[in-house]
Parts: structure tokens; C-alpha cells; sequence
């Protein structure tokens, strides 16, 4: 497994994420880092990246919402939302 997938797995088991797309939505202030599953619909994918420039909120949409729910151990993950700072940047180093 992915080192990031693994980190998210730990990030999860800390409460430092978010899940859920209107969870995500009505906690973007408190977000650090984003992760987009690469197989979001369109729309929802360029709503997406709207809010995260206009935050100025980085983000990946490297992995398949099959790996991300795998690497939580949730079903259908489409985004997630990082908001403890330390974990983003062993994120940005993993990636």
C-alpha cells in the first residue's frame, strides 16, 4: 500500500479528517489539505477545486475513491478534508 494511504488510515484513527462532501463544504475554514478522488464526477470535482482555490486550500487528486475508502475503511470516499497541519506536511513530503 501507498505510504499516503497509510498516513491517511493513521490521520483517520486521530479525528483529523473530514469525510463526506457536505461535511467538507461546511468545514472549509477549518481545512489544511484536500484530497479529490480522481474518479469525482466533473461537476462535483470542479466545485471542488473553486473552493479550494478561493481558500487557498492545496489539494491531490491522485487516488481512486476505491483507495481512498480502503485506505479509512469507509465505503464510497470521495473527499477528504486534512485539518491538522503536521499531518498535512508529512502528506506533502509522502506525495
Amino acid at each position: 500500500m501507498d505510504r499516503v494511504l497509510q498516513l491517511l488510515g493513521l490521520i483517520y484513527k486521530a479525528k483529523r479528517m473530514i469525510l463526506s462532501e457536505d461535511e467538507v463544504l461546511n468545514h472549509l475554514s477549518e481545512i489544511r489539505f484536500m484530497i479529490i478522488a480522481s474518479d469525482i464526477s466533473v461537476k462535483s470535482k470542479e466545485r471542488f477545486l473553486k473552493k479550494c482555490s478561493y481558500y487557498k486550500i492545496e489539494y491531490t487528486d491522485k487516488y481512486t475513491t476505491e483507495q481512498l475508502s480502503s485506505s479509512i475503511g469507509k465505503d464510497n470516499v470521495k473527499v477528504i478534508g486534512i485539518t491538522d497541519k503536521g499531518f498535512v506536511k508529512s502528506l506533502k513530503e509522502k506525495l
